[in-house]
């Protein structure tokens, strides 16, 4: 292990953290810790070649040569240069949740899989190596599992997440899993089964406690991403909180964003959802943040974290590292934006493949350089959140 942690800090360099490279010393140092004992069952139990195969294609292919090429762009273009698309393969939903209506929206503007496949093909020139599909809810789309099994077949094995209401899950949790989906995230706003009818207008609660139950079985990265709104579900925050402590869950608490009809409703700032979960739980302690627009906080005796996404408090713009396509083509620059680039015209008018890239290379170097959420000149886009890859 110690060639590879020397490896590891060629390539990376300063790009992980003191203490990311102090926790892989350790587990090298103390092979009879609980995580050298899993490292060394997971060598042990996994054949040879499997085991070669996915350190050379998950690691190393994904994770340091995904960073090394978005690091490169980003001296090369002198912009914080995205390495991770969120993807709306439909605005289709079996809900209808608080501040994210759907009924309005058909399939027949839709991207085909086709045409997902090729946009998804040219960003990997720009260092995308991670993949999030959204919604709409991704799971009603006939083919998902086929897209989702193609994109992890791409050469350098990108990480791919998947964000979920939870209620079709369970069915396909399997499939996804082993098509390499490790990271899932459940939208999920109370644990009260009378609120979460209101918020979704459907009773299926129960669905999503099985999907959150296979998942722990699985061993899934999960996270629950809960909107906390004044006078809907503030009450509820403490319980969302307790999936944390219960299990090895991660829980983020997301401000509301002026969106579209999201735009009626009241939302809580996380400064104060984090004060009333210290009074709860106890005083919080800043942990390191994955990266992303996430920071998160351990409390004692909690299996899992808690993470705070503050776009309206505590803008992360600096460090944005995202793109949004949205189910008709869209490529966003930023939620709060309306710029954006046709790539639905690009692919329908003959564009070749080294047209689409450039014109994707083009539009990212005019990404926004922060958001205007809370500016007094912010033109709202016209759709709803659920129509622009939120």
């Amino acid at each position: 292990f110690g060639p590879l942690l020397d490896k590891v800090k060629s390539i990376m360099g300063d790009g992980w953290s003191d203490k990311a490279y102090e926790n892989l010393q350790y587990i090298i140092d103390h092979p009879d810790s609980k995580w050298g004992r899993y490292v060394e069952r997971i060598i042990r139990d996994t054949d040879p070649k499997v085991l070669k195969a996915f350190l050379m294609n998950v690691f190393f292919e994904s994770g340091l040569t995904g960073y090394k090429q978005s690091k490169i762009n980003k001296e090369k273009y002198g912009i914080n240069m995205p390495w991770l698309i969120l993807i709306d393969p439909t605005t289709a939903c079996n809900m209808h949740c608080t501040g994210c209506w759907a009924a309005e929206y058909g399939n027949q503007l839709n991207l085909s899989f086709e045409e997902l496949d090729s946009v998804i093909t040219q960003g990997e020139e720009l260092g995308i190596r991670a993949y999030l599909f959204t919604g709409g809810e991704p799971l009603v789309r006939k083919g998902m599992i086929s897209l989702i099994q193609n994109v992890s077949k791409l050469p350098d094995a990108p990480k791919i997440c998947l964000t979920t209401n939870g209620v079709l899950l369970s069915d396909y949790i399997d499939y996804l899993y082993y098509s390499s989906v490790h990271d899932i995230n459940i939208s999920l706003d109370t644990l009260d089964p009378l609120t979460y009818e209101s918020i979704t207008g459907e009773d299926a609660i129960a669905q999503v406690f099985d999907s959150i139950r296979e998942c722990l079985n699985l061993g899934v990265n999960l996270k629950i991403n809960a909107v906390p709104l004044k006078g809907i579900n503030e009450e509820d925050i403490p319980a969302l909180a307790s999936l944390a402590r219960d299990n090895n869950i991660t829980v983020r608490f997301i401000e509301l964003m002026p969106v579209g009809c999201a735009a009626s409703y009241t939302g809580i700032s996380n400064d104060k959802v984090r004060r009333r979960l210290d009074e709860v739980y106890g005083e919080s302690k800043p942990v390191e943040s994955e990266g992303g627009p996430s920071t998160y906080v351990a409390y004692d005796g909690f299996q899992g974290k808690i993470g705070f996404i503050s776009p309206m408090s505590h803008a992360f713009c600096s460090s944005c590292n995202r793109l949004r396509l949205t189910c008709d083509g869209k490529l966003k620059l930023c939620l709060a934006s309306p710029m954006s680039l046709d790539l639905k015209a690009l692919l329908r008018s003959g564009a070749s493949d080294e047209d689409i890239s450039h014109a994707i290379e083009e539009a990212v170097l005019t990404k926004p350089a922060h958001h205007e959420f809370n500016s007094d000149s912010f033109t709202p886009d016209d759709r709803n959140m659920i129509g622009i890859g939120g």
